[in-house]
């Protein structure tokens, strides 16, 4: 249902566009073929959470926190889907990130896990090579954890408006420090896709190169994705400086498409450590603030419509994901119904992002 309405959608941004400048996802079947290295696989297929046990020397991974320095560690990867068997893979392990990776911030630090792909091969893992783990940042702490789940929802709502997003699994992670010198515990977590699949999977390639700018890219894209940021409270991001941003190429067409990322930074989320840039001018993280592209009346249309079409839905993401603290799902309902106050009231669409919105980026 997903993907075939995330298409719907895609195919009417193709129309407004005109065919020279069709999604990556409307050329996804007629694309090369990736290679195998960038095959999906199953992982992300599902969403029921896995279960994962990471054994090893838990201590000097902790540790490793130099983002110039930071080495792989080996672990024993135990992994479990639903009532299915469990599997065993030796894995390599690395500390990432940035503001989370620092010691002073976090206990925890995001992970990147590494895998044999000859050693996969028939486990949910098939098909991988790299993939991110988002952390509890403080395990223990209920706040913390909750952080997890609810940056997970945030990926999950851009899962249903585009096929051009991370998508993420859900896992509880039991962490054994196999030399006795750090205490056992288990968390959330939750695994991203890797970039690169991403974009092979929309028929696509990654781009590295910094310096974005807003009239490079498709214009109804970077508008889906400057109206999620602002429905979910994102202002931490940058396409010129790739900064919680992504660019992939269309491999057929050409044309270039944005892709956000990391949202423990945003309104919905709304983790006690973030805060807004000052230069915003915003009182608290959870202000909105549109910084996207202007469009034209018939392109704010077709953005706009999509939100509408999957209101239900995006509600439904948090009605029923078990674990969630129901007082969070009451105040994200309101928070949510605030955004589609604005954009179903031509006069508080017209203030909030119509005057707001930007040909260029900038602050």
């Amino acid at each position: 249902m997903t993907g075939s309405r995330a298409g719907v959608y895609l195919v009417a941004v193709a129309a407004a566009l005109g065919t020279s400048a069709a999604p990556a996802r409307a050329q996804a079947d007629t694309a090369p073929a990736p290679a195998d290295s960038l095959q999906a696989g199953v992982l992300f297929e599902s969403d029921a959470p896995l279960r994962l046990r990471f054994a090893g020397d838990l201590r000097t991974l902790l540790n490793d926190r130099d983002s110039l320095k930071a080495e792989y560690h080996p672990f024993t990867l135990v992994h479990r889907a639903g009532d299915a068997t469990p599997g065993s893979v030796e894995v390599r392990i690395r500390t990432r990130g940035h503001w989370r990776r620092q010691k002073r911030n976090c206990d925890y630090p995001p992970l990147l896990l590494n895998f044999p792909q000859s050693k996969v091969e028939g486990t949910v893992f098939a098909g991988q090579n790299r993939l991110k783990l988002v952390t509890t940042c403080r395990p223990g702490r209920r706040d913390y954890e909750q952080y997890v789940l609810r940056e997970y929802l945030a990926y999950k709502i851009y899962n249903l408006l585009t096929p051009l997003s991370l998508r993420v699994r859900l896992a509880s992670t039991t962490y054994v420090d196999t030399t006795g010198r750090q205490d056992s515990l288990t968390t959330h977590t939750f695994l991203l896709e890797d970039a690169e699949q991403m974009a092979a999977r929309n028929g696509a390639r990654l781009l590295d190169a910094k310096g974005g700018r807003f009239d490079i890219v498709d214009s109804l894209q970077l508008g889906l994705v400057g109206v999620f940021l602002y429905m979910i409270g994102g202002t931490d991001w940058s396409l010129s400086g790739l900064h919680n941003m992504e660019v992939v190429q269309n491999i057929d067409q050409g044309t270039f498409y944005p892709v956000a990322y990391d949202f423990d930074w945003t309104g919905i989320v709304d983790t006690r450590y973030a805060a807004p840039d000052p230069r915003l001018g915003l009182r608290s993280i959870r202000e909105r603030l549109y910084r996207g592209r202007c469009l034209s009346g018939a392109h704010w249309n077709t953005v706009l419509g999509a939100f509408r079409d999957w209101q239900a839905e995006i509600y439904g993401l948090y009605e029923n994901l078990p674990g969630l603290d129901p007082r969070y799902v009451e105040e994200t309902r309101r928070y949510l119904d605030d955004f589609y106050r604005v954009i179903d009231d031509p006069r508080k669409l017209s203030s909030e992002l119509l005057r707001r919105c930007r040909q260029e980026e900038g602050l």
